[in-house]
């Protein structure tokens, strides 16, 4: 069995209920989660050893941020430091209204974090896989070292690496720009989640008007070598109540497309991504040689978590699989 590695930091999130606003909420529905826990927590859900390393304080939600993870069977590592633990708080869209995201995490203790901090070569000794995204190197340019230096003892190890692009436009504000940052750290990776319009203010690679999500990979692969797989998915229809979800697949001989899914009642879409970032790590490890697998896992995976409440994804493999082979819907499972 495969041992994962993830590195990121864990958020509290909070969330008027009932689709409230920001400005009407008087209570909130408290949930952890982040990127990277989110892959963290799905793939041990789906029986892999897992460890997620990261940064929280030496209080009581320090400790239940740490709990929610173990209870999902993630093993995490935390550097125990700072006074507080980042915040997001999240407006839940409905139809034509967009959902809202308001970042409360200057200052926390995983923003305190800096290279030499870390045991990596501890944290990644009988590990075979390395997770991280680019929300991290977004926070600073001491998170962006960092990173640095994880990913350059992963490689040198001889862990997979795997990265979610996961630009946030309102987290880089340190004086960086992405495309500073980003293809230095890219450049170690073997599997890449991304969409096309990311290419030039993330990856510094220019892209063509109307030209093909095949071209514009092969180019990303052009420019990073190690790359051997990269995905995308892709919304259809969008409103924050109700879109379409589909997803891409590259490895540089086969593009492969997955099926398409309506899911017309959308419960919470934070997490989908992660959702999607797990399943193709799951399919691949599960099946190498059948790429469409892999790829028809992640998505039957990314459209479940739209029908659960909170970051993480608490489908089972086995329930992924089950839409993947057609049985979704209004059947009770008895």
């Amino acid at each position: 069995m495969s041992k994962i590695v993830t590195f990121g930091e864990i958020l509290l999130r909070l969330s008027p209920p009932s689709h409230l606003r920001l400005t009407q909420a008087t209570s909130f529905d408290l949930y952890y989660g982040c990127a990277e826990a989110n892959v963290a927590a799905s793939l041990a859900k789906f029986g892999f050893p897992v460890k997620f390393i990261t940064s929280v304080p030496a209080n009581e939600l320090g400790e239940s941020a740490l709990s929610m993870l173990r209870s999902f069977g993630v093993e995490p590592v935390a550097k125990i430091q700072g006074k507080r633990l980042g915040i997001y708080y999240f407006e839940q869209g409905a139809s034509e209204r967009p959902g809202k995201v308001v970042y409360d995490r200057e200052d926390s203790s995983f923003s305190m974090l800096r290279k030499g901090m870390i045991d990596w070569e501890k944290a990644f000794e009988g590990a075979d896989w390395f997770h991280w995204s680019g929300i991290t190197p977004s926070l600073s340019l001491e998170l962006a070292e960092l990173c640095e230096e994880a990913l350059e003892i992963a490689s040198k190890m001889g862990l997979t690496i795997s990265a979610d692009l996961n630009y946030r436009p309102t987290l880089w504000n340190y004086g960086k720009k992405a495309n500073e940052i980003m293809p230095n750290l890219i450049k170690y990776c073997d599997l890449l989640l991304g969409g096309i319009n990311e290419s030039e203010i993330v990856l510094g690679i220019s892209k063509q008007e109307n030209e093909s999500v095949e071209s514009v990979f092969s180019n990303w692969m052009k420019a990073f070598p190690k790359l051997k797989t990269i995905v995308t998915t892709k919304r259809l229809r969008a409103n924050a109540s109700s879109n379409g979800v589909s997803a891409e697949f590259y490895n540089g001989k086969e593009f492969l497309k997955s099926k398409e899914y309506n899911i017309s009642h959308i419960i919470d879409r934070i997490g989908a991504g992660d959702a999607f970032m797990a399943g193709i790590i799951y399919g691949l490890i599960n099946w190498p040689n059948d790429h469409q697998s892999a790829l028809e896992f992640a998505v039957a995976a990314t459209c479940l978590k739209h029908s659960i409440s909170g970051d993480i994804n608490l489908s089972t493999a086995e329930e992924i699989k089950a839409l993947m082979s057609g049985h979704g819907g209004g059947r009770v499972s008895r």
